[in-house]
């Protein structure tokens, strides 16, 4: 996927999972530093970076297959 698939994949995400994928991929911050980030309960940001992969994984593969 380019940069524009990208952009528009995580646009379409809930806000919460968006900013944590972006924390988890493009600035490596584990899940436990996204959770003192974001401030919130550590198995929560494990479910967002998790929810958000699997979402955007799903929504590139349906718009290039």
């Amino acid at each position: 996927a380019d940069g524009e698939d990208m952009s528009a994949a995580l646009r379409s995400l809930p806000r919460e999972q968006a900013v944590a994928v972006v924390l988890s991929v493009h600035f490596g911050l584990t899940a436990k530093e996204i959770s003192a980030h974001q401030r919130i309960p550590l198995g929560t940001a494990k479910t967002r970076v998790r929810t958000g992969l699997t979402r955007l994984r799903t929504i590139l593969e349906v718009g290039h297959g």
